[in-house]
């Protein structure tokens, strides 16, 4: 791509960053980069955790297989 990042990359870069952002809120200092990676792996596997089921959800309601009560 010549240098210049996908936009799934820029994606990947900036939520690294809020995660950054968010822990040196949290924290009062610089988050080492492992504690950036640990929780950006963990943001994404809830995050996908999450919305896996609500789609889920949602597509059972649709088909009839999920009782609304």
């Amino acid at each position: 791509m010549n240098g210049m990042a996908t936009r799934a990359e820029q994606q990947h870069k900036v939520l690294k960053a809020k995660v950054a952002m968010a822990l040196y809120a949290e924290y009062g200092r610089v988050p080492k980069e492992a504690e950036i990676d640990s929780v950006y792996h963990l943001t994404r596997v809830l995050y996908k955790a999450v919305l896996g089921t609500h789609f889920l959800r949602k597509q059972q309601e649709r088909t009839g297989q999920l009782a609304l009560f």
